[in-house]
């Protein structure tokens, strides 16, 4: 159980590593949807776009944390 706690930490932090390295404003709008667990709706509110801007810019984000990640960090 113990090794298996430390496997998701180092999961977790391969992942916030990886986040780092994504450009704005793609990297906030990951960070606030995955990590703050808010929708696209409110981030979309919070950042002043439309949802349909932030929908385009969320699946753009996650092409962005793809090639960076390179699958490696999942």
């Amino acid at each position: 159980m113990y090794n298996k706690i430390l496997e998701e930490n180092q999961k977790q932090k391969k992942v916030l590593e990886q986040l780092d390295k994504v450009e704005q404003p793609y990297k906030l709008i990951l960070e606030k949807t995955y990590i703050q667990g808010k929708t696209l709706v409110t981030v979309a509110s919070e950042m002043n776009y439309s949802y349909v801007d932030i929908c385009r810019k969320h699946g753009k984000a996650l092409k962005e944390f793809d090639k960076i990640c390179d699958m490696k960090c999942y």
